[in-house]
């Protein structure tokens, strides 16, 4: 198990990718809020919703949003951050 304080800060800016069948959005832009060593919190921005983020549960769901924007239609969306 690797320590989250040393991969996220908070404020830093991430995506929750949302794999639900039913989800209107897939990727959702969120804000650290508190980092520990096993987990993290994050906040939906569109909601004021908190999201507990763990290792080996649902981390493979957050991504550092300087990882995914690479073309036009994902830069929209950054611009809605």
């Amino acid at each position: 198990m690797s320590n989250l304080t040393h991969i996220f800060k908070v404020g830093q800016k991430v995506v929750y990718k949302n794999d639900d069948f039913d989800a209107v959005e897939k990727t959702i832009p969120c804000i650290v809020k508190e980092v520990y060593p096993d987990h993290i919190i994050i906040t939906d921005t569109k909601t004021n919703t908190d999201l507990w983020i763990e290792e080996g549960f649902n981390m493979d769901c957050v991504y550092p949003e300087y990882n995914i924007f690479n073309d036009k239609k994902e830069q929209r969306f950054k611009e809605k951050m």
